[in-house]
């Protein structure tokens, strides 16, 4: 059977989806490009998604999707959005990725999560941008600790490459450009196939 992954989170996933869909780059294929494997790769993506909007799920899209589509794996992007709410709370933000987890698992016997390391912003809404990089680095680097040796719970750093280069990203300075999106695309590809390991 093949392994079945569902690439879970806020736009930059919804919008990767759209881009393979339309063919806007020649790297963006079906399947993370993943032709010769037996995985299988669906998404799943929310505008202006955050840690409680997955939670909530309040059009029970992910229940519906995980229902049609019971994923072994499921990779995780999320929590720009969280981090940028002047009411944000670190400690509470981590608990409800630890509690989406849990769910995941014994709901729909998800077999591995990863978590991929949250995305810089160059403009923000409601918070600074030294506020915001603090607090994105410091979940990082929590959960990159607490996961290290889980056999079940993977943490995912994107390249400094992606993580760093604001010519990656549109006018806007939170969603990627074409460029940005096709290393997105990579990098989640590689995010993968250390599963297959």
């Amino acid at each position: 059977m093949p392994l079945k992954v569902l690439v879970l989170g806020h736009s930059f996933v919804r919008r990767l989806e759209t881009d393979i869909i339309n063919q806007v780059h020649p790297v963006l294929s079906p399947n993370l490009g993943l032709v010769n494997s037996d995985v299988v790769v669906q998404y799943l993506g929310f505008s202006g998604g955050n840690i409680f909007s997955l939670l909530d799920d309040p059009n029970n899209r992910l229940d519906a999707t995980l229902r049609a589509f019971p994923a072994d794996v499921i990779v995780l992007q999320i929590g720009g959005n969280d981090i940028d709410q002047k009411e944000f709370d670190i400690l509470l933000y981590k608990a409800s990725v630890r509690h989406l987890i849990f769910r995941l698992q014994e709901l729909y016997q998800v077999k591995k999560v990863v978590i991929c390391g949250i995305f810089p912003r160059f403009k923000l809404r409601k918070v600074k941008l030294d506020v915001y990089h603090e607090k994105k680095e410091k979940i990082n680097l929590d959960f990159y600790l607490e996961f290290f040796h889980d056999p079940q719970i993977h943490f995912w750093r994107h390249g400094s490459g992606l993580m760093s280069n604001r010519d990656l990203f549109r006018r806007d300075g939170v969603h990627l450009n074409v460029n940005g999106t096709c290393k997105f695309f990579r990098s989640l590809r590689g995010a993968v196939m250390s599963l297959l390991k």
